[in-house]
């Protein structure tokens, strides 16, 4: 399978009901400044969702910000830490402050590294 770099539409998760179960029946990673959950399952792809709490940006424009950041980290890091581990994610940012994107990415890829080698 060659290694490709997109984030397609298949591995976004969207659906209120998992992203609920991964809250309580996944297993927290925690990465300073990101809080990570995790849940193996049996997809033929790993499936992806970032937050970032509005009680700590008011402002949109910070809120898409961090997003951004942490979509662009597990889009090129999730092909070198799975090695084939598949399953769905919940990235939360809980900084109070906006990190720059190399934190970020040292976080999601640590926290991507775990979650395979469990």
């Amino acid at each position: 399978m060659p290694m490709t770099y997109s984030f397609p539409k298949e591995q976004r998760l969207r659906q209120r009901e998992t992203i609920a179960s991964l809250t309580l029946k996944g297993t927290p990673l925690f990465k300073f400044p990101i809080k990570g959950y995790y849940l193996p399952g049996g997809e033929a792809v790993s499936r992806y969702a970032v937050s970032v709490p509005k009680k700590s940006f008011k402002r949109a424009v910070k809120r898409n910000l961090l997003k951004r950041r942490m979509r662009e980290a597990i889009r090129l890091n999730q092909a070198d830490c799975l090695n084939g581990f598949c399953g769905d994610y919940l990235f939360v940012y809980i900084a109070k402050d906006i990190c720059e994107y190399s934190v970020i990415e040292a976080a999601v890829r640590e926290i991507l590294s775990k979650s395979a080698s469990k």
